[in-house]
């Protein structure tokens, strides 16, 4: 008799100490499942931001005859297309800086998901509370412009220009954060060349040396 009443303290201490592992355990799972899915819904987020900003205040101020030099012989043959590297680098500092700000105040940003969808059930998926996801821009954003050549018609070559844009941001729940990679190409300028394409080009593939340290406010 005695011994089963000295038993049931160390059973007690037994059974809590497996729900609060059992707890602890669910809410591990729980947070990692809300993170795996913020990462997409974050993902998301950033590069319709980075679009948005590149196209309203970058792109739409910028003509093709800004970011390259047209030399053209006496028949009016083109014979060199030539980067102005002097404006593109000016148009890379100032989209690293209207990126950076604009990505800034996605540190007041939250993501929310929930609870139905961690179900991986599609009818759930809208339903239950809500856990919030903060989101905080980190790291650096490199900017490197790219362009390419490509057959628009008989005799006709489009010669497109774009920004290549990466950016990383972390998605954090408490005690818990991942990184996100945020990637996208933005086209900033492009015309057709008429004729040949000229045998002598300066590509403008490259710039990946121009990174920009993330800028705080």
């Amino acid at each position: 008799m005695l011994g089963r009443r000295s038993a049931r303290p160390l059973l007690v201490l037994v059974v809590i100490a497996a729900l609060l592992v059992g707890f602890v355990a669910v809410d591990f799972r729980l947070k990692a499942s809300t993170i795996a899915i913020a990462r997409s819904q974050a993902q998301v987020a950033g590069v319709r931001l980075i679009n948005t900003v590149v196209n309203d205040r970058i792109a739409s101020q910028v003509r093709y005859e800004d970011l390259v030099m047209v030399h053209k012989d006496s028949s009016g043959r083109i014979v060199l297309i030539q980067p102005n590297t002097i404006m593109l680098n000016k148009i890379m500092a100032s989209t690293v800086l209207e990126v950076s700000n604009s990505m800034g105040q996605m540190q007041d940003d939250t993501i929310s998901v929930p609870v139905g969808q961690l179900s991986g059930i599609n009818l759930l998926s809208g339903y239950g509370p809500r856990i919030k996801v903060r989101i905080i821009p980190t790291g650096q954003i490199h900017v490197e412009v790219q362009d390419k050549f490509e057959q628009a018609g008989i005799n006709q070559t489009r010669h497109l220009i774009y920004f290549d844009i990466k950016a990383m941001i972390q998605v954090a729940v408490p005690f818990m954060k991942e990184s996100v990679d945020v990637s996208t190409v933005i086209p900033l300028a492009e015309t057709i060349v008429v004729g040949d394409v000229p045998q002598t080009y300066v590509n403008l593939t490259g710039g990946g040396e121009l990174l920009y340290p993330y800028i705080k406010k």
